[in-house]
């Protein structure tokens, strides 16, 4: 079997992080790229890290997005932590884009996204953090992907 090549976007935050300790341990993957805002003090040949600062515009790091088994997004913000607009920017925004700018590079990816519980796709919910995770969840199911896994 050939060893898989996983991208993750949010790999300093503590489920990205997580995340990032299992691929890097795991014999099945042979390469895991992050897309960071700054270092992370990793060091282990598996590991490429790529520094982006513009999580609304990936066209900076197209190369990066070719050839991915599979794409992690943990990319998140605390409810309450940013202004609402922020929030729904950096939940919905953010991982769409993502999507977008990595289905065309790598179509046969599976996507993993973090969610949450309660999460509404119906944008019904008076939470908007169910709606906005439900609209990203939504949005994300439609982008083509063979596999969109939702955590």
């Amino acid at each position: 079997m050939e060893a898989k090549r996983v991208i993750i976007v949010g790999a300093s935050g503590m489920i990205g992080g997580l995340a990032l300790r299992g691929c890097l341990d795991d014999d099945a993957v042979g390469a895991v790229t992050v897309l960071v805002r700054r270092p992370i003090g990793i060091d282990h040949p598996k590991l490429s890290e790529v520094i982006h600062s513009d999580y609304a515009d990936y066209s900076g790091v197209a190369d990066a997005l070719v050839g991915q088994d599979a794409a992690l997004f943990c990319l998140g913000a605390y409810t309450g932590s940013v202004p609402d607009d922020e929030f729904r920017k950096i939940t919905v925004d953010y991982a769409v884009n993502f999507a977008r700018a990595l289905h065309p590079a790598s179509p046969d990816a599976a996507f993993c996204f973090l969610s949450g519980a309660g999460a509404d796709q119906t944008g019904r919910s008076r939470m908007a953090f169910a709606r906005y995770k439900g609209e990203a969840e939504k949005t994300l199911l439609g982008v083509g992907f063979p596999r969109v896994h939702i955590f």
